[in-house]
């Protein structure tokens, strides 16, 4: 009847109902849908306005999960992958700062090369073209007396294979930092430029060593612990040495500590890792230089004293090389390079200050 307002009916009310009950799922599934259209690299800009709520009487199951997929710090879904976003003030991510490596560095020129050719010629002067004391100057004292009781081997098959087990233990030794450079600067960190560079110096370094143990060796004139035996016994085996009178300091033990100084050198230069052979490097080679001193007087062939003195000399020039040439950097150098002549040994330090 016209003027009459009618009240709704059941049916209206049930479909208003069904109504309000799937307005909240489609916008579920509308957002679920969006979200899984984009592709992984795509950034997603941060929800800033807060989401609306849906009635208390909608499902609660799908209306949670899909609520919370729009939220930041909501985890991914189980099997898809996590999607990166964009920082709130836009700007992308910082990347990662890279080390140089090595952090420190040294110059190897030609005065170093110089200097390593100097010291080869040097070397073989002092060797073969100074002649070898005929008297010694100098013997023992009574703690080497003391060092040689207790550890000079009695037999001569003992101290001749004490002897050729020290020769081993000097060049397996000698060659370790060379391998040393090759294997973790030039294979492991692909730089065979620092490889190169601390060959070099290894070189420089060894060869300094040997200059100052043989030139010391010819000054000192130093008796050997055989010699007194040799005197009253001249078919002594250990008699035939050509150098009975050039016992101090053991060029053996300075070659050994000197090469060991540079392992520790290298160990911290290149900066190997601290576990297994990395660790291991630098006090397993100060045991086996430790060790072939001892041989050295096991096998008769220097006292105690040599060994000690030679520790300290290969130690401090195994040292001092490679610290002059980190001191002087880039920027300068130094070199040491040797002096010979009738009346004087020596060595001489240069370099750009």
């Amino acid at each position: 009847m016209p003027g009459v307002c009618r009240t709704p009916g059941p049916r209206f009310a049930a479909r208003v109902s069904v109504i309000k009950r799937a307005v909240p799922l489609l916008a579920v599934l509308m957002a679920r849908t969006a979200l899984a259209s984009l592709p992984d690299d795509a950034p997603i800009a941060p929800a800033n306005r807060a989401v609306a709520s849906p009635p208390d009487d909608a499902p609660t199951v799908s209306a949670t999960l899909g609520f919370t997929s729009l939220h930041d710090d909501a985890a991914p879904p189980a099997g898809k992958p996590e999607i990166a976003r964009v920082p709130q003030n836009g700007s992308p991510p910082a990347a990662p700062t890279v080390e140089p490596w090595p952090k420190h560095d040294f110059s190897i020129g030609v005065w170093d090369a110089v200097a390593s050719g100097a010291l080869v010629a040097g070397v073989v002067t002092v060797q073969f073209g100074v002649q070898s004391p005929s008297e010694p100057k100098w013997g023992s004292t009574g703690f080497d007396d003391w060092v040689r009781g207790w550890l000079r081997i009695k037999g001569e098959g003992g101290r001749t294979a004490a002897a050729t087990t020290s020769d081993v233990l000097v060049y397996t030794l000698a060659a370790a930092p060379f391998l040393s450079a090759f294997l973790v600067a030039g294979v492991e960190h692909e730089r065979m430029d620092v490889a190169w560079k601390l060959a070099a110096l290894d070189a420089e370094t060894l060869l300094t060593a040997l200059f100052v143990s043989l030139s010391l060796q010819k000054i000192t004139a130093r008796g050997r612990p055989f010699l007194p035996v040799c005197q009253s016994n001249p078919t002594y085996a250990e008699c035939t040495s050509g150098t009975p009178n050039a016992s101090f300091p053991s060029g053996h033990t300075t070659v050994v500590f000197a090469a060991v100084s540079l392992e520790c050198f290298h160990h911290g230069f290149l900066e190997t890792s601290h576990t297994g052979w990395g660790a291991a490097a630098c006090p397993v080679t100060v045991v086996a230089a430790t060790v072939t001193g001892i041989l050295r007087i096991a096998a008769d062939r220097h006292w105690a004293t040599d060994v000690i003195a030679g520790a300290l000399l290969g130690g401090a020039i195994g040292y001092a090389v490679p610290a002059l040439h980190l001191a002087f950097g880039e920027e300068k150098t130094a070199i040491l390079t040797p002096s010979v002549s009738p009346s004087y040994l020596g060595l001489t330090l240069a370099g750009r200050f």
